[in-house]
């Protein structure tokens, strides 16, 4: 496990955020390459000096030396300056060995072309390195340079050299490609995210649109009413006893703004610093008796019934999430419910969650509305059976918030009339 962790990390030496893509493919490529070279010469220092070759040792210890150097400098950052030195140094080494050894290693002038084509930007510099590449290959093997040979080396050489050169440039077309993919892999992914970015948010947009939209009719409607009955109070345009009589519709009206108030609120807190849960064991009998507690005006309003079945045991997940769930389910039944029904709610532990359903028996939806209710892109804001009116946050936060405690929410049509919806949070242990 270590030498694949080591290998990488020499891979990726020079490696900076700010280099694009196609540098960073440049620069492991020839990382790449200059490690195999590395080893070639390695391998080759320990067969020399069993053969005595020891002027062949020296200078291929100075290749070693160069690679070294070549990846230090890359080391800190001076990309093309160590590319250029890498090139230099290469070809006059294997000028030097191919001449005074005649062991063959012009043919690795194919991988410096191999290279110096992958490598470079400018134009002028891949023609000059490879003009100055394949002058060096010509001259060599087309000229006697017996006068200048040191040490001859064993005719075999040769042939592993030209071989070893072959496979050194095949490599380094096969990982250039390997690079290539991967890239191209990464980029396909970026261009997913990317367009789900930009879906999530047209459909920020749009939620924000129609919601504006929303406030702008429904909410500024229960104010202007409220103003104007205390106008008329106050000018003596309605007398006390009148007002009374009004009271219970000023109150209602009052508790259904602050409860959209409230959604908007946090439905603006959600998006501006996100929802963090903090999950405790709570229990589900007194956090719903508090919220029936807060909604009580309401259901009196519409002569409601309340029929509890609690079996289940204890919640995991945030008391105030859980109450703001349960607040808003509960406040779409008794918005959607007919005066003097009932509104069932059971509450039941199966298979290491607790699930709690809310039905009331009013007129239902069809399936494409119960597909659209948690949708992020739509705002389905329906009058209730008095002509109750909503922001259509309720829903939406529910959503958000039984995702971010674990849970799941969804909807069924209630036989023979209504609506149910479940929700299903961890048990505690």
């Amino acid at each position: 496990m270590k030498t694949p962790l080591l290998f990488q990390k020499a891979i990726n030496i020079g490696i900076r955020p700010e280099l694009d893509l196609i540098e960073q493919k440049k620069t492991r490529l020839l990382n790449f390459m200059v490690i195999l070279g590395q080893l070639h010469s390695l391998a080759f220092i320990i067969v020399n000096i069993m053969e005595g070759h020891y002027w062949n040792v020296g200078l291929l210890s100075l290749n070693v030396t160069g690679g070294l150097l070549f990846l230090f400098i890359n080391s800190y950052h001076f990309i093309q300056t160590a590319r250029i030195i890498l090139t230099i140094l290469s070809t006059a080494s294997l000028c030097l060995s191919s001449i005074m050894f005649q062991n063959g290693n012009e043919y690795y002038f194919i991988t410096n072309l191999v290279v110096i084509s992958l490598i470079f930007k400018r134009t002028s510099a891949i023609i000059w390195l490879s003009v100055l590449t394949i002058t060096c290959f010509v001259f060599i093997r087309f000229t006697d340079t017996t006068p200048w040979m040191l040490e001859p080396l064993p005719h075999s050489r040769v042939f592993i050299n030209m071989t070893s050169a072959l496979i050194l440039a095949f490599l380094g077309l096969i990982y250039y490609r390997f690079e290539q993919r991967f890239y191209e892999q990464q980029l396909q992914q970026s261009q997913v995210i990317l367009e789900k970015k930009n879906s999530e948010l047209e459909e920020s947009n749009t939620t924000k649109e129609k919601l504006f939209s929303i406030i702008a009719h429904d909410l500024r409607s229960p104010i202007a009413q409220l103003r104007n009955i205390l106008d008329m109070l106050n000018k003596q345009l309605l007398s006390q006893e009148d007002f009374y009589k009004l009271s219970e519709h000023i109150s209602l009206n009052v508790k259904q703004l602050q409860g959209g108030l409230d959604n908007l609120l946090q439905w603006s807190n959600s998006q501006l610093q996100g929802i963090e849960a903090h999950p405790q064991k709570v229990d589900f009998k007194s956090t719903l008796a508090q919220v029936i507690s807060l909604m009580q005006a309401e259901i009196e309003n519409k002569s409601l019934g309340i029929h509890i079945e609690s079996e289940g045991g204890p919640i995991w997940a945030d008391p105030n999430h859980l109450q703001l769930v349960l607040r808003n389910l509960l406040s779409n039944a008794v918005k959607y419910s007919y005066k003097s029904g009932v509104i069932h709610i059971h509450h039941y532990t199966l298979n290491h969650e607790v699930i709690i359903s809310i039905a009331d028996e009013g007129d239902g939806m069809d399936t494409e509305m119960q597909k659209q209710l948690f949708s992020a892109a739509n705002i389905i804001s329906k009058r209730g059976t008095l002509n109750e009116k909503g922001t259509g946050l309720g829903l939406k936060l529910c959503k958000e918030f039984v995702d971010k405690n674990n849970g799941k929410i969804w909807v069924e049509a209630r036989e023979p009339k209504g609506s149910i919806f479940f929700v299903s949070f961890p048990a505690t242990i």
